[in-house]
């Protein structure tokens, strides 16, 4: 792939001073990121005790506490299937293009390219959902913490993006050093599971009110308007899975760590297990202080989280702290994601996935990043926050493309990998025949939440209520397709030597 890559750079015309693609450059001294510090990385993009604080009233609002604690439960088996999947596919082919690379190494001659970019197209629109999505929530919570001190603020959609977009570059200088970005995981993570294990041990203590066990555990409230229960919980499960969403992230930075084919996968599964460790008791806890749910739906802060802590503590100053924490604990994972982001563009620009792709994929000399890619990535999630002074339905519908998303990523390396059966690359990571029902249960479950998410959250359907994400896949599509025909079927393409396409 070098040689290709150094091939591409003589045909380009002057090429930016002081830059060099990925393949060309020293990618020893670039292998920052030690196994501890992928962990961090990998778990504060997830952050799953955090998903469910930020999303918790999608699934209690659509079939009460069962959808979020037996949810919870669920996804994190299934996505253990989905973690072991991932696992042994960047074990076998660890590159920074993830899904997208290994779409191409695996599928039919016919179809490899097609697939492989259209692969990269809807991991990019991933990757840009997660830091968009995190920036909105990140802010919304700044301006919840500032509406409990003073009621009399007006909050509008364009103080919120403001809010974000003003997070973001914050983010975005942090991200302008890969060793400040390392360091920070490690700091991001412990900070999240300072917070995570210091209010799930202080609400129960300190709520002056509380539910019981049978309103944690056996109560299923559909109040989706959906005539069936069992979809009702579906549509909950918006919610458990948000907290396991992006698992892929750590593939994104195969290359900046040392011995990724048994790194990443650890990192994987780490995220998977600490997610589920954080998230399942502080959901309990949240479920054991919400004692009054029209109040939390209905808070003037627009902060569900807010609200419910409020009347837990009945003390706001103790809210405004415990929420600061929080909002500095979802902050951190803001740093990771844009991180995820750019390298994924940087990765798939290698391989002219994107147009003016000899731009995207050089890396800054100095700081050791993919500079242009960052701030293409940085720019497209301002745009995207656009769509929540449109619509803050939109907007929550790009949450559920946070979801599917990754999800379509892996349909086909999966698919492929299961076709090709003992014909294709091995890593150290290898299962065997769990390996294979990882996979089965993976595409199984892609194509269940890609169909099932789609549907709207409540019903009767109306314009105010409706899931748009159906509307973001097209958005993906019309463009993946238009720079397809125009562009990316006559340039989208890597060294394939090494590549068997024989089945």
């Amino acid at each position: 792939m070098a040689q290709n890559v150094e091939t591409k750079e003589k045909n380009q015309d002057a090429p930016v001073e002081d830059f060099s693609t990925g393949d060309s450059f020293d990618m020893q001294r670039r292998r920052k990121f030690s196994t501890w510090q992928l962990v961090g990385l990998a778990y504060t993009v997830t952050n799953s005790w955090l998903g469910v604080a930020g999303a918790f009233t999608t699934g209690i609002t659509a079939a009460g506490p069962a959808s979020i604690i037996y949810g919870l439960i669920l996804m994190f088996v299934i996505n253990s299937f989905v973690g072991i999947a991932l696992g042994e596919l960047v074990s076998a082919m660890p590159n920074a293009g993830g899904q997208y690379y290994w779409a191409m190494r695996l599928a039919p001659k016919g179809y490899a390219r097609l697939l492989s970019y259209m692969t990269g197209i809807c991991n990019l629109f991933a990757a840009y959902c997660v830091a968009t999505s995190t920036s909105i929530a990140v802010s919304t919570w700044v301006f919840g913490n500032v509406k409990l001190a003073y009621p009399d603020l007006t909050v509008n959609a364009w103080r919120i993006y403001l809010g974000a977009m003003g997070l973001t570059i914050l983010a975005a200088i942090v991200n302008l050093w890969q060793h400040v970005v390392s360091r920070s995981v490690s700091i991001g993570l412990w900070v999240s599971l300072l917070a995570c294990i210091s209010i799930t041990i202080a609400l129960p203590v300190a709520t002056h009110d509380h539910t019981g066990p049978g309103y944690i555990f056996a109560t299923l409230e559909n109040n989706s308007g959906w005539s069936s229960d069992a979809m009702a919980f579906i549509v909950g499960l918006i919610n458990a899975n948000y907290a396991f969403a992006a698992l892929d992230s750590a593939t994104h930075l195969a290359e900046e760590t040392p011995d990724p084919a048994r790194n990443v996968p650890k990192a994987i599964l780490f995220t998977v297990v600490i997610g589920f460790i954080t998230g399942f008791p502080f959901a309990c806890v949240l479920m054991y202080a919400l004692t009054d749910l029209t109040a939390v739906i209905n808070t003037p802060t627009g902060v569900p989280l807010v609200e419910l802590f409020n009347i837990a503590f009945q003390s706001k100053p103790a809210t405004f702290a415990t929420i600061t924490f929080v909002t500095v604990a979802y902050f951190f994972s803001l740093l990771p994601q844009q991180a995820y982001q750019s390298r994924l563009c940087w990765a798939f620009s290698r391989d002219r996935g994107l147009p003016f792709s000899h731009l995207w994929s050089q890396i800054h000399p100095t700081s050791d990043v993919p500079l242009y890619a960052h701030l293409l990535s940085v720019s497209i999630v301002f745009l995207l926050g656009l769509i929540y002074i449109a619509s803050t339905t939109a907007f929550n519908s790009l949450i559920t493309g946070v979801i599917t998303f990754p999800y379509l990523t892996y349909l086909a390396p999966c698919i492929f990998s299961l076709l090709r059966g003992e014909e294709q690359p091995r890593g150290p990571f290898n299962l065997g025949w769990l390996g294979k029902v990882s996979k089965v249960i993976t595409v199984i479950f892609c194509l269940f939440t890609i169909i099932m998410y789609s549907f709207p959250y409540q019903m009767p359907v109306t314009v105010s209520n409706m899931n748009y994400v159906t509307v973001i896949y097209g958005i993906a599509f019309i463009f993946g397709a238009a720079d397809w025909l125009f562009r990316a079927r006559y340039e989208f393409t890597f060294d394939s030597s090494d590549i068997d396409h024989t089945r």
